[in-house]
């Protein structure tokens, strides 16, 4: 089964991606924070994580996405950075910690589980989806 970490430290946001993506070949897993995120990555070893940007603590989405993407046992997952932050120079921080898409909020549910079906295929580029 298929794993995917959803992190945000916005209960509301956290639940509904979580419920949105059950599927019977898919697990969805939940953290609240960077360090909670960590911890989990590296335990269930997700084939993707959507990260929201802005999260309280140490640690924000782009030092996640970088920490994941300098693993060389989770370099592979796939990384979403979800954010209300609608600027270039955020677009090229996602780019720089190699992050696989970045959404702003607020998206349309509908292509953040196309992306999700098809990370295998986007692997190698960078998707970015202005708010919907």
């Amino acid at each position: 089964m298929e794993k995917i970490l959803v992190v945000d430290d916005q209960d509301d946001a956290r639940r509904m991606l979580s419920i949105a993506l059950r599927r019977p070949t898919h697990k969805v897993l939940e953290a609240t924070n960077g360090i909670a995120a960590l911890k989990a990555i590296k335990e269930h070893k997700p084939i993707v994580v959507l990260l929201d940007i802005m999260m309280p603590g140490t640690l924000n989405g782009f030092q996640v996405c970088e920490w994941i993407k300098t693993d060389v046992d989770l370099k592979n997952t796939f990384v979403v950075l979800l954010s209300g932050l609608n600027d270039g120079k955020d677009f090229d921080e996602a780019r720089r910690v190699g992050a696989n898409a970045y959404m702003v909020k607020p998206f349309r549910l509908s292509r953040l589980i196309e992306i999700i079906i098809d990370h295998a295929k986007l692997a190698d580029t960078f998707v970015l989806e202005m708010a919907a």
